[in-house]
């Protein structure tokens, strides 16, 4: 360790990290749990923040303009997710209001961190108990008149200005109609000199047929709590015995100019993807991943329908679509519930050329403006370059594409191109540190027994792909063997087949010719298992010249 002491390499490191750490700061978030209230009611504002975060350093003073903070709390949560720790610190407060209006929960700031700004309707103050009742109970609907399949919020809310106990709410069913429980809610209201303990229990209702949906009276019971304490406990008093009135909802049908297979009716909609690889940028052989995400305010992940994905739209025979799992989830948001489905594909190329994958529509409805709208993808396009031979490879003819004349990049794009050079330089670096400090020394027991253990997993997916016959999962196990047994990526199995052994290279030429659908998959794997096995370790890679490349590749 002494050699890396005032070494000036390390400090070019440290500079270069601790530059990109300042470029990648994660987000403050802030969130509210009601959008509109009254006054005398409070609010719950939540803060979360990454492990870097201490609630002390959170600036509360632009709150003070609007807001009175009536109580906060703090808590740190840890979670192991894809084996690796995450941890987040969430700050809460309760918040009551000045005055009327619109106001805004202003940007509040930790160190380089802030949040985004919230507004909040602030309605007069209610008028809650008519003469001296103190227990309040009743049911309410956000729309009486929406479309089929559609979302509406029933709230059933209980107010008390006394202390109850065993408070229960009937079981109800609405026929016709889908009813997913939404998170309970709780609040203080003042009204004139009393306090009123306000708790809300929400449902998003489904209608699943046009017409008159009728919501039934929902029952509630609970027992007094007078003041003072008995022998055995809380003194009850009188039994109550409440219920909502009944709700009429207006069921519209999907409109006739509605184009699309299935119907979407949502607040927003959008429709995003994510690739692995450019695909304007492939190799023969290699795979990229797209991911398709369909996001929709309003509905629930059952609803969103399969994405129009890429396989089966269009017939490329060169190219060749293996999807993977599909992922449906939902989530709670202020105004209700919000549907996502994730849909993934593998395209494999098996040819060079161009090709052009076909744009994605998806029709939905938006019931805020009542009006069709689309979210849509462009089409994309496909670049496969054929791999180039040894001799196309060290022609001199052949030099880099430059750069279009006149192009110019933003300010902050060449300061981001400098931080990821740096910090591959310094990555570069440390690592060719490393190894100089650590040549000669033959790997620990432990070091190696840990190596035999990964190749040794890596050879039971393999198995277990070809007991499948999975294409494309055998291809990933191939390769991932091949990235623990050489120390080094592969794109590709022909790839993988220039320097393996002669006997393996067949082999791995016959399973990839199979994964093109031009042999037979279970022929191609005979011994495939045992020559992996017997694969003789790669030898070591020489330095040369001890020249650093910028984008080291061991």
């Amino acid at each position: 360790m002494n050699r890396f002491v005032g070494n000036p390499f390390v400090w070019a490191c440290c500079v270069a990290l601790m530059l990109w750490g300042n470029l990648s700061w994660a987000e403050l978030s802030a969130t509210a749990d009601r959008r509109t209230i009254a006054m005398g009611e409070t609010l719950r504002l939540t803060l979360l923040g990454d492990a870097g975060e201490q609630p002390a350093e959170i600036d509360l003073t632009p709150l003070n303009r609007d807001w009175e903070i009536l109580s906060r709390s703090s808590a740190t949560n840890a979670r192991f997710i894809n084996g690796q720790n995450q941890v987040t610190r969430t700050l809460e407060m309760e918040l009551a209001p000045l005055r009327e209006g619109t106001l805004t929960i202003p940007s509040l700031t930790a160190g380089r961190r802030s949040t985004t700004p919230l507004a909040i309707r602030v309605n007069p103050e209610p008028v809650v108990a008519p003469g001296d009742e103190l227990v309040l109970f009743d049911a309410s609907v956000d729309e009486s008149n929406v479309y089929v399949q559609s979302e509406v919020i029933l709230t059933v809310t209980l107010q008390q200005a006394i202390n109850l106990d065993g408070g229960e709410i009937s079981n109800f069913d609405i026929p016709d109609a889908v009813l997913e429980n939404l998170e309970r809610r709780s609040f203080q209201r003042r009204v004139g000199n009393r306090t009123w303990l306000v708790t809300e229990l929400r449902y998003a209702v489904y209608p699943q047929k046009s017409g008159a949906l009728r919501i039934p009276a929902v029952g509630f019971t609970a027992r007094e709590v007078q003041p003072g304490r008995s022998l055995l406990g809380a003194r009850l008093g009188r039994r109550l015995r409440m219920a909502s009135e009944p709700l009429e909802i207006t069921v519209k049908s999907v409109p006739a100019s509605f184009p699309g297979e299935v119907w979407l009716p949502a607040r927003a909609l959008t429709l995003e993807e994510n690739w692995s690889i450019d695909p304007a940028s492939l190799n023969v052989g290699d795979s990229t991943t797209r991911t398709l995400t369909l996001t929709a305010r309003g509905l629930q992940g059952s609803q969103l329908p399969p994405l129009s994905s890429v396989q089966g739209a269009v017939n490329i025979p060169e190219l060749r679509f293996y999807p993977d799992q599909e992922s449906i989830d939902q989530s709670e948001l202020a105004e209700g519930l919000q549907g996502r489905r994730v849909q993934s594909e593998a395209l494999v190329a098996r040819s060079g050329g161009t090709w052009t994958l076909p744009e994605i529509r998806v029709p939905w409805w938006n019931i805020e403006t009542d009006r069709l709208e689309f979210a849509t993808l462009p089409a994309r396009t496909v670049v496969v370059t054929a791999i180039q031979t040894a001799d196309q490879t060290n022609d001199p003819t052949i030099a880099p594409s430059a750069s279009p004349a006149g192009t110019t990049l933003p300010l902050w794009l060449w300061a981001v191109s400098a931080a990821g050079w740096l910090v591959s330089l310094a990555l570069g670096i440390l690592l060719w540190l490393s190894r100089r400090h650590t040549a000669g020394h033959s790997p620990t027991p432990g070091g190696a027994t840990a190596k035999s253990g990964s190749v040794r997993q890596a050879l039971v997916e393999i198995r277990k792909a070809a007991a499948q016959e999975d294409a494309a999962l055998l291809r990933k196990a191939i390769l991932q063997w091949a990235n623990l047994h050489h120390e080094r990526g592969f794109s590709s199995l022909e790839a993988l087949a220039r320097v393996s052994t002669e006997s393996l290279a067949t082999r791995l030429r016959a399973v990839d010719r199979s994964l093109y659908g031009d042999g037979e998959l279970a022929t191609a794997l005979e011994g495939l298992i045992d020559m992996l096995r017997e694969e003789p370790a790669p030898q070591g890679r020489s330095m040369g010249d001890n020249t650093l490349s910028l984008y080291p590749s061991w």
